[in-house]
């Protein structure tokens, strides 16, 4: 029984140990997955592919900058990448024809769904 104990303890510290581990990707990875996603998604051309991966370079870079220089006002910050983000999405929006507006609006809409689901699941309040 011990261990049994000692072999569960050590499985879960090694866990533990290997996502503590994990690094945040950098702007360029964030931009090409959020690039490969919507050119799956959308079906875009080469063009407007590389069109958004520059959108959302630019979007993970001021993020970033925002995160390393934050200002001691939570809601400031908050407001400043909800605007950096809102207008990369009014970006996006430019460069997508009508069909694949409707389609970015029904993908948002559903990772929002994923979102606050999960948010409920954990039981984080709004």
């Amino acid at each position: 029984m011990k261990k049994l104990i000692l072999l569960a303890a050590i499985a879960l510290g090694s866990v533990l140990a290997a996502s503590a581990q994990m690094t945040e990707k950098t702007p360029e990875q964030r931009a090409a997955h959020m690039t490969k996603v919507l050119q799956k998604r959308l079906n875009l051309t080469a063009d407007q592919a590389q069109q958004i991966n520059s959108l959302y370079l630019t979007q993970a870079t001021r993020i970033d900058s925002l995160k390393a220089n934050q200002s001691p006002d939570k809601k400031l910050n908050r407001m400043s990448a909800r605007t950096i983000t809102l207008a990369t999405r009014e970006h996006v929006m430019a460069v997508l024809n009508d069909q694949q507006k409707q389609q970015f609006t029904a993908l948002e809409a559903s990772m929002k769904e994923k979102r606050m689901a999960k948010r409920d699941t954990v039981g984080v309040k709004p």
